[in-house]
């Protein structure tokens, strides 16, 4: 009896550590509610260069970003699950905004998403370019980098 009981124990820790690991934050299903700025960063569809000229007209995603930079960490929870479960160009805000108050934390989210392999539009002026979330979250973290989402 107690070889069958050692034996089923054995079988338990297998399965155990084995089985797939969900974590709450990578769960779209996950029940948060947003801030409408955080809804259009989390849904946006392209990566848009932060130097506009002063006298260009804002997109919506710009707008929302520079109203999620003034909220600062009152929303940082709201972004680090953004980082995880927004579009590839929400995890990428998402990242620049943390860093924007966590320089550390938000240097940490980059090195997170350089493994990710998901495509991103980036616009800079009238022309579009491709590249995966990781190749940008490389050219973020250089220092000099070629790719401006954020001015400061």
């Amino acid at each position: 009896m107690k070889a069958a009981s050692n034996a089923l124990f054995i079988m338990f820790m297998i399965m155990a550590i084995f089985s797939p690991v969900s974590r709450a934050e990578d769960t779209p299903e996950r029940a948060v509610k947003l801030p409408a700025f955080l809804e259009i960063i989390r849904s946006a569809k392209q990566l848009e260069d932060a130097r506009i000229p002063a006298s260009a007209e804002k997109s919506q995603t710009r707008k929302a970003y520079e109203e999620a930079s003034q909220a600062g960490k009152r929303v940082q929870n709201d972004l680090e699950w953004l980082i995880h479960n927004a579009e590839p160009p929400g995890r990428l805000y998402a990242a620049a905004l943390i860093k924007r108050f966590d320089a550390q934390r938000g240097k940490e989210a980059f090195e997170d998403l350089k493994s990710d392999k998901d495509s991103v539009s980036y616009k800079q002026g009238g022309e579009v370019v491709h590249y995966s979330v990781g190749e940008i979250a490389i050219d973020l973290l250089s220092p000099h980098p070629n790719i401006v989402i954020d001015k400061q």
